[in-house]
């Protein structure tokens, strides 16, 4: 499966850019897997086939709450408000889901930074912070912590790997505060318009 993902986009780019062709490829490789599964050990495969579904359902509903939800807002791309959003959006990806959190966080990003030039390494960033690393702390984030509860693993049990999360957190966000600043001072000023040139040159009409 791995290998028709990374040689189909350059062996075969038109036949692999519809979504059947890919459905259809997923589902012959799997076949030979799903009849050794039967052969031997069909018991298994109806309890992965339960767990595929709660993980499904969960992520649908997750889906439906923050594909609701719209922000607006017009906020100046500064790197402490770039910051400000990853951190909040690692924090939400416990509680909404990796996908949902990003969902939710990723136009409002981008909108804020349409004045931008370099934009490339915050959506890097928003990628290790709020679609991965900030999922740790609930089975809602995860959906290796969700298989693990499904399996009989606390809900809670995962609070406690709270200090894991703030160091790999702290030590993202604390990066990308320091590349995100030395691009934003790289930014190009926007030209001043004719009459602030002139006022300035001649002063205001009022001297």
């Amino acid at each position: 499966m791995l290998v028709t993902i990374a040689v189909c986009p350059l062996w075969v780019p038109r036949w692999w850019e519809p979504n059947r062709n890919k459905a259809l490829l997923a589902a012959l490789l799997g076949v030979p897997v799903v009849l050794l599964y039967l052969a031997r050990r069909p018991a298994a495969l109806r309890e992965t086939a339960a767990e595929y579904v709660s993980f499904v359902l969960l992520l649908a509903v997750l889906y439906v709450i923050a594909g609701g939800v719209h922000l607006t807002g017009n906020l100046e791309a500064t790197p402490l408000t770039n910051t400000a959003f990853l951190a909040v959006g690692a924090g939400l990806a416990s509680l909404l889901g990796t996908t949902g959190a990003s969902m939710l966080l990723i136009r409002p990003l981008l909108r804020t930074n349409r004045q931008r030039t370099r934009v490339r390494h915050t959506v890097v960033f928003f990628i290790f912070l709020v679609s991965n690393v900030g999922g740790l702390l609930t089975p809602l984030g995860d959906p290796p912590l969700l298989l693990g509860y499904l399996h009989g693993v606390p809900f809670t049990w995962t609070l406690r790997l709270w200090p894991l999360w703030s160091f790999a957190v702290g030590v993202l966000l604390i990066g990308y505060f320091a590349w995100d600043s030395l691009l934003h001072a790289r930014e190009p000023q926007p030209p001043a318009c004719p009459t602030a040139r002139a006022a300035a040159r001649f002063g205001s009409p009022g001297r």
